[in-house]
């Protein structure tokens, strides 16, 4: 982890050497010095790094270099802020004759910053001596990098596949999955992938597949190989020529690596044969041992376990990696009291006390196996009374690290393993609070703000920070809570015990931090990243080392709180109730990412000028009025969110140029908008949402979307009265305007999300809809023809909405063939809609259903029985013969039928 904030701050200060080239001309050998000395340091860090857990010297070398490079970042930027005051009160320089204490100012701050830097550099000789002073002038040669007490781990987790493990819970879904796709899966030879987070059993269930009697009699030759992550071919090519070929180390000895795989691969030829591959971290273990397994087409197998998603489909793209799950609370109790009570206690006589305790044990075990394991041994050892087990409670994160099962080093082993690229990301989600579902796009443009994402060509970094979450979820560090319709992570969540993990080695790079309200614990006194959760603590301390406060569940002011971090980068304060903040907010200079998400502010200060940094602005869920004009100055955003609560008319000067913005959500169309010669010279925008008078400025909208071929995400909204009389419409008491009617978007290959809400005279021809439109909503539409006969033309279409008032006919017809890509459709409110035709063969991917206050629909002629993939139904205020159809074919063999609430 050193090693990456050394190289962001290298980074930084040749970035900040160009920006701030006059701040730092008296200065700039000495800065120019220390990057150089930072740049040779970082050579030895990557291995330093690996080593740091098991020495003790190596570990003080790496803090120490950290330490100077968190205070060379503090000299730098404090000089910065400090300069950027003095500039406010006039053009230094200019006024030198007039106002010389301003000069003086200056030359105070620069002697300042020089004797800073001296001590520094200091700092830097003590450093640069003592690796070799304290024995570790040697890291970085001959390849060390792995500690002995990794390599002690790893070697207790090899397994063997002739040990029996009796406490198997929760594994007979998957046994018969799996042993279908194993013995029934086809004749060409196929790689099966386990996969998933250590701990979760992936070995077990491979191991019990692989001694099941049915995988024996299938298979004519069998054999089990542990990988691991420091695998090494010959070792294993030896030990598949010991099972498979029964040769001994005599032979073995005189045989070449190339003739090995060449017996191998031609004794299997002859056989149908399961090989099971245990623990594979790498593409390349792949790349040398496929040769030796011949596809003779007769159904042979190879049994993948791995953390990595990426490797899994690496080895055989057709073979669709099986995810294993947490257990549930059920099996995680039955798992617990079984390794607890074991050869004693029957399940049926247990202790009146011991399941409420144990529902809280393994709560905090989070489904994890391995962690309830190491605990129902540890309560086994122990007498089986109440206060007992109440202390196990009490302990469970320090039982974990200290039983000899070293449950949170092998979740270590997954950290340690990580690019040095994720392992900030990976860290960074530390701050959020337990359980919470982590907003994909807030955690990416967080990330971004951090400066945790490298450049990579022209693409943005957020593609990139996309990227980096999809490897995280990939190597099994984090769990996508929900999708896009594009297939994009929406939400994550991440397993107790990995957020454990992700703090407790934050916390001792100086990472990050974490303060409750409602506890006295004071925070480190270096962090750099601090997030408050339930509550303002009553003391707060003033620090220059904090780049970004988060707020989680404040529900009261924050005071003058962010008067005391001056150096701020992220400043994240949804949800805090603030009617107005304070103008010191501009004194920020630094800041990049501002969130003020539901926080009902009414207005922006215009000191907000200064934020000349700023990326990302979120005004979503305030009252700010006026939006103001300071916001087309800064130059470097890139996402601005508007507020749905309040109409945000927003006018850019005729000089505004924001070339940067990608996301603009929320903008208000009113008479008034400048449209043309204003919001069209946004040309860069993936992102859009309007709302309002939309078909007062048809053409320059029109005109305007057109140009924009980057667009990804649009959203229109035409404005919407409630009545109480019937209006024009013949809809009772709405009223909406048209949205304008756009001829052709078959140019948008970008565009995948379209939500439109107002009246449409008509639905546009399928050639016109964009071509790669995979998610569709329509609201207040008023259509009268059946919109499905042209929408199931649309052939990447996965998810579709007909909402309010978007059909206001009494027939829907799904024709056979037609959505062959949708798995999501939502029906909501269709009030004359009667008839829904679902004929043989349409939406043969549909997977989830929802039909809410369509109170007079019937579906004919045979209900939902031709949606034979649906698996998820959920129905709102339906009448009671519809609920009573539907619960038809509910079960294990069809869909989850669910009640909602309409929304």
């Amino acid at each position: 982890m050193a090693e990456y904030i050394v190289s962001l701050l290298i980074e930084k200060i040749a970035t900040q050497l160009m920006e701030e080239a006059v701040s730092f001309s008296r200065v700039r050998n000495q800065i120019e010095w220390i990057e150089g000395e930072l740049k040779r340091m970082q050579c030895f860090l990557k291995d330093a790094d690996a080593q740091q857990d098991s020495d003790e010297r190596v570990r003080n070398w790496v803090a120490d270099v950290r330490d100077v490079a968190y205070d060379t970042e503090d000299v730098i930027d404090s000089y910065i802020f400090e300069m950027a005051q003095k500039r406010e009160k006039g053009l230094i320089r200019a006024l030198f004759k007039k106002y010389p204490f301003v000069f003086f100012d200056e030359f105070s701050a620069r002697r300042k910053v020089n004797k800073q830097i001296s001590r520094i550099k200091m700092r830097i000789h003590d450093i640069s001596s003592s690796r070799s002073t304290y024995g570790v002038k040697n890291i970085g040669r001959d390849g060390e990098g792995t500690s002995f007490a990794v390599d002690c781990l790893r070697e207790k987790r090899r397994s063997y596949p002739h040990t029996s493990e009796e406490d198997i819970v929760g594994l007979g879904e998957d046994m018969m999955i799996l042993g279908n796709r194993v013995i029934h899966g086809g004749l060409q030879r196929s790689v099966i992938s386990i996969i998933g987070m250590a701990g979760l059993g992936k070995t077990t269930l491979a191991k019990k597949m692989y001694q099941s009697s049915d995988v024996k009699k299938h298979f004519d030759c069998c054999a089990w190989a542990y990988v691991s992550q420091e695998y090494r071919k010959w070792e294993i090519l030896q030990d598949l020529c010991k099972k498979v070929l029964g040769l001994g180390k005599a032979d073995l000895d005189k045989m070449h690596k190339e003739d090995m795989k060449e017996e191998l691969s031609n004794f299997l030829q002859e056989r149908r044969f399961i090989i099971v591959l245990d623990d594979i971290w790498e593409k390349e273990a792949w790349d040398d041992l496929k040769a030796v397994f011949p596809d003779a087409k007769n159904g042979s197998r190879i049994i993948f376990t791995t953390r990595f998603k990426d490797v899994a489909v690496y080895a055989d793209p057709g073979s669709p990696p099986y995810e294993l799950c947490l257990l549930n609370e059920e099996d995680s109790c039955e798992l617990l009291f079984k390794k607890a009570f074991a050869g004693g206690n029957a399940m049926s006589s247990l202790p009146p006390w011991s399941r409420e305790l144990g529902k809280q044990i393994v709560k905090k075990c989070g489904g994890l196996p391995l962690a309830i394991v190491v605990l129902g041994g540890l309560l086994s050892s122990k007498e089986a009374t109440y206060s007992e087990w109440l202390k196990v409670l009490q302990s469970v994160q320090w039982q974990l690290n200290l039983n000899p099962a070293k449950c949170m080093d092998i979740l270590k082993l997954s950290y340690q393993d990580l690019p040095y690229y994720l392992k900030p990301c990976f860290l960074y989600i530390g701050l959020f609070p337990e359980d919470f579902e982590i907003a994909a796009r807030k955690l990416i443009l967080l990330w971004v703000a951090e400066g945790f994402v490298q450049p990579r060509g022209i693409e943005p970094l957020e593609d990139v920070a996309e990227d980096y979450l999809e490897e995280l979820v990939g190597r099994s560090m984090v769990e996508p809570a929900s999708r896009k319709s594009n297939g994009k992570i929406k939400t994550i969540r991440v397993h107790d015990l990995l957020r454990e993990l992700a703090i407790s080695k934050a916390k001792e790079d100086q990472f990050l931090d974490i303060v409750r309200g409602d506890s006295n614990a004071r925070f480190l006194a270096k962090a750099r990243r601090l997030a408050i959760h339930f509550g303002i603590p009553s003391q707060t301390r003033k620090s220059s080392r904090v780049r970004s406060l988060l707020f989680f569940d404040i529900h009261e002011p924050v005071g003058s709180i962010l008067e005391e971090y001056k150096l701020l980068q992220v400043l994240d304060l949804e949800g805090v109730y603030m009617a107005l903040i304070d103008s010191s907010i501009g004194n920020l200079i630094h800041l990049r990412y501002l969130d003020l998400r539901k926080t009902w502010l009414k207005m922006l200060p215009s000191s907000m000028v200064n934020l000349f940094n700023l990326q990302s602005l979120d005004l979503s869920s305030t009252l700010v009025d006026p939006i103001p004009l300071v916001i087309w100055k800064m130059q470097q955003l890139k996402h601005v969110y508007f507020s749905e609560f309040r109409e945000m008319v927003v006018n850019p000067p005729a000089d505004a140029s924001l070339p940067n913005l990608q996301t603009l959500l929320g903008i208000c169309i009113c008479e008034t908008s400048c449209v043309e010669q204003g919001l069209d010279k946004l040309l860069n925008l993936r992102e859009l949402g309007l709302h309002g008078d939309l078909i007062l400025h048809e053409e320059a909208l029109c005109k305007w979307i057109y140009n924009l071929k980057g667009l990804q995400c649009l959203k229109m909204q035409s404005r919407i009265t409630y009545t109480v009389d019937v209006t024009r419409t013949g809809y009772d008491g709405i009223t909406n305007t048209t949205i304008p009617m756009f001829i052709d978007f078959s140019n948008h290959v970008h565009l995948y999300k379209l939500h439109l809400t107002g009246f449409l005279r008509q639905l546009s021809d399928v050639q016109n809809f964009p071509p790669n439109l995979t998610e569709l909503s329509l609201q207040f539409c008023f259509l009268t023809e059946d919109p499905l006969k042209e929408l199931e033309k649309l052939p990447n279409l996965r998810a579709l909405k007909l909402k309010q008032s978007s059909y206001l006919g009494k027939e829907m017809v799904s024709s056979s063939g037609g959505f062959s890509q949708l798995q999501f459709l939502k029906l909501s409110n269709l009030c004359y809609l009667e008839r829904w035709r679902i004929e043989e063969g349409a939406m043969c991917n549909l997977r989830r259903l929802e039909i809410i206050e369509c109170m007079r629909l019937k579906i004919v002629p045979s209900g939902l029985w031709p949606l034979t993939t649906l698996s998820n139904l959920k129905l709102g205020y339906m009448p009671f013969d519809f609920d009573l159809m539907a619960q038809d074919r509910r079960g294990e063999n069809w869909y989850k039928l669910e009640h909602v609430l309409p929304m």
